[in-house]
């Protein structure tokens, strides 16, 4: 029998209450976790970076632009704060997500563990229901993932992703 999904339609924003990242001070996976609301879309929310491997740990509030809102973009902007989602990086203190890996010729990334098991139950998934929400993971997944021909090289890239040190 072929393994199946059912659209979940959860979204970035919802997964996005706890990112790993790279600690910019000794290289080990760190936590940028959300003290309030986890969506990049509100404004005069606090975040937390905390490396318990070197102990860093930073505190950020996303100001507002001039509607009262926080604003994420792929390019900068000159008069408010942006929160920049152009490379695998956290939303707000831009750095590297811990969980990406080259495969098939691209970038494999995960918010964060959760992020990461629901990308493999998709990828793995021969039947897949059609039409998912417009918003959701996946309907936004990049098309060279949910090929079935670079299924074996996606899911091994999720593995060696799913061992990596914490």
């Amino acid at each position: 029998m072929k393994k199946t999904v059912l659209n979940k339609n959860k979204t970035l924003i919802e997964l996005g209450y706890e990112l790993l990242v790279v600690c910019p001070h000794c290289a080990s996976c760190a936590k940028v976790i959300a003290l309030d609301n986890p969506s990049p879309y509100i404004a005069h929310v606090r975040r937390r970076f905390i490396c318990t491997a070197c102990g860093v740990i930073k505190n950020k509030v996303i100001k507002a632009n001039g509607y009262g809102q926080a604003r994420v973009s792929y390019e900068p902007k000159v008069n408010y704060e942006v929160i920049l989602a152009k490379n695998p990086c956290d939303w707000y203190f831009r750095l590297p997500l811990y969980l990406q890996i080259a495969c098939s010729g691209n970038t494999l990334w995960a918010l964060n563990l959760e992020h990461l098991n629901y990308i493999e139950s998709y990828i793995e998934a021969e039947l897949r229901e059609s039409h998912p929400y417009y918003l959701s993971v996946e309907s936004r997944l990049p098309k060279w993932m949910k090929l079935a021909k670079n299924r074996n090289e996606v899911l091994r890239a999720i593995q060696k992703l799913k061992v990596k040190n914490y």
